[in-house]
């Protein structure tokens, strides 16, 4: 019994392995998000928590600008769209959609917010294409 106890502990320090990183999977989660923030949502409040999420998903858990309140849809695919670019011209075009999304945080009419989303979400795919 000792020994079965011993073996179960060993096994808990036995460092976890490291999270796989998916960037494609990251940066089209990140553009789905961004450009679903503009469709079929009629309340500002949604349209905000995706732009958020869209936020999340390129700037990861450790980063300014992240928040817990909403969702991560990158959670499982690595540490953010912007951590996990190696090219650093492609890391300021992704933070340039950062940006853009976080101004659209501040708008309360649901059409302007809505074209911000779209727009982050275009300037996604063309940094991801560069």
């Amino acid at each position: 019994m000792v020994k079965s106890c011993s073996l179960v502990g060993a096994f808990l320090l036995l460092p976890l392995p490291a999270l796989a990183v998916d960037l494609p999977v990251e940066i089209s989660a990140a553009q789905t998000v961004a450009r679903s923030g503009s469709r079929n949502i009629f309340r500002i409040e949604d349209i905000h928590q995706r732009m958020q999420s869209a936020i999340n998903c390129l700037v990861g858990p450790k980063a300014d600008g992240f928040s817990a309140a909403a969702p991560n849809p990158c959670a499982a695919t690595g540490n953010g769209v912007i951590p996990d670019t190696a090219d650093p011209a492609k890391k300021a075009r992704f933070q340039e959609a950062v940006e853009k999304l976080k101004s659209g945080l501040a708008i309360t009419d649901n059409r302007q917010a809505m074209q911000v989303a779209l727009d982050a979400a275009d300037m996604i795919v063309a940094a991801k294409d560069d």
